[in-house]
C-alpha cells in the first residue's frame, strides 16, 4: 500500500469509529483528521465532504456484503443450506470488522434511499432466496418481503443488541441459533 492509499485508509478508519461512537452528523472533519493524524484539508483530497466520505463507506460495505452473501450461498441447492450459508456469512462478516458492520447497521435508514437501483443489496439477496424456496414449494407461500424481514430481522436485531452493550462477544458463536431462528420463521404456517 502506497503512502496515499495509506493515508485514505487512515481517514476512513479514524471516520468510520467516530461515526459509530458519535453519529455522522455529530463527527467533524477535524475530529476525523484528528484521529487520522493528518491536516484537516488532507480529507479533501480524497473526499468532497465528510457526507461523501460517509456515504462512500456505506455503499462500499453494502455492496461487499451482498455479494459476499450471494456468493456463500450460491453453492447450496436447498433452502435449509442457504440460510446456514448466508448466516455464517453475515456473522464472520460482523465478527471480521465490528466497527464497519456496525456502522453500516446504524446508518442503514439514512443512506439506503441513496443506494443506486443497480447495486447489489443484501436484503435482495436474501429475498430472492426466499422467493425461490417459496417457488420451489420449500417453504410457504406468503408476502415474500414479509418473510425475508423476519428471517433478516432475527440476524440483526441481535447485532443491533450488540451495538447497544445488551450482549458481548461475536456473533458467529450464535450462528446456529440464528439460523435454525430463521428456518423456523421462514417454515412456519399460517394459520
Amino acid at each position: 500500500m502506497g503512502k496515499a492509499e495509506d493515508t485514505k485508509a487512515r481517514v476512513e478508519r479514524a471516520a468510520l469509529t467516530l461515526f459509530v461512537a458519535r453519529g455522522v452528523a455529530e463527527t467533524t472533519t477535524k475530529e476525523i483528521a484528528m484521529a487520522a493524524s493528518i491536516a484537516e484539508g488532507t480529507i479533501y483530497r480524497y473526499f468532497p465532504s465528510k457526507e461523501r466520505l460517509a456515504l462512500d463507506l456505506f455503499l462500499r460495505h453494502h455492496r461487499a456484503l451482498a455479494e459476499a452473501l450471494s456468493e456463500a450461498q450460491r453453492p447450496a441447492k436447498a433452502l435449509r443450506a442457504k440460510i446456514d450459508a448466508i448466516v455464517g456469512c453475515y456473522c464472520d462478516w460482523a465478527d471480521r470488522d465490528w466497527t464497519l458492520f456496525a456502522y453500516h447497521l446504524l446508518n442503514q435508514h439514512s443512506f439506503l434511499v441513496q443506494v443506486p437501483d443497480d447495486t447489489p443489496n443484501p436484503v435482495n439477496v436474501v429475498r430472492e432466496v426466499i422467493a425461490q424456496a417459496m417457488k420451489a414449494g420449500e417453504i410457504p407461500r406468503r408476502n415474500v418481503d414479509l418473510a425475508a424481514a423476519a428471517a433478516i430481522g432475527v440476524v440483526l436485531q441481535a447485532a443491533t443488541y450488540k451495538v447497544y452493550g445488551r450482549f458481548t462477544g461475536g456473533l458467529s458463536v450464535h450462528r446456529r441459533f440464528f439460523a435454525d431462528a430463521a428456518w423456523a420463521v421462514l417454515a412456519v404456517r399460517e394459520r
